[in-house]
């Protein structure tokens, strides 16, 4: 429980060191919990999320990933810009042992006006190779507002 409490405190301190490029929400599937995003570029973001996996074990997971955007390229009813996004990063998952993953997440964002918040879905395989080792498959959407 500390660990969650002390990623939340992270999370909200970073609106302080960016003004419009850290966004802060949540993010439902698996795991579920308290999630952000900071614009390191135009199409360059780093995130990450603190949260719990849902079912049969209740387990504390962190993870966070370097994504590429490439802004704009689905439009949705010829008004509705789709950003697709892809990257790499590593996952933390607190079970009976700690289990070391590296993920490769693939989603979609939309970015509301005036870019101060945005929604999005993902898929992320998980390859772990510390601790029990394996292959998941993470899936989630979500919603931030960028401060």
């Amino acid at each position: 429980m500390k660990i969650f409490l002390l990623a939340i405190l992270f999370l909200v301190s970073l609106p302080a060191f960016a003004e419009g490029q850290f966004g802060i929400g949540a993010m439902v599937g698996n795991p579920t919990g308290v999630n952000g995003k900071y614009w390191l570029s135009k199409t360059t973001a780093v995130d990450g999320n603190a949260g719990f996996s849902l079912g049969g074990h209740s387990n504390f997971n962190l993870h966070s990933d370097y994504l590429f955007h490439s802004l704009g390229a689905l439009v949705f009813q010829d008004t509705h810009p789709l950003d697709v996004y892809y990257g790499i990063g590593g996952r933390m998952k607190f079970d009976d042992d700690i289990e070391l993953g590296v993920r490769l997440p693939v989603g979609l964002a939309h970015r509301m006006e005036n870019d101060r918040a945005d929604v999005f879905a993902e898929l992320a395989p998980i390859v772990d190779f510390i601790g029990r080792t394996g292959l998941e498959i993470s899936i989630g959407i979500g919603a931030r507002y960028y401060f």
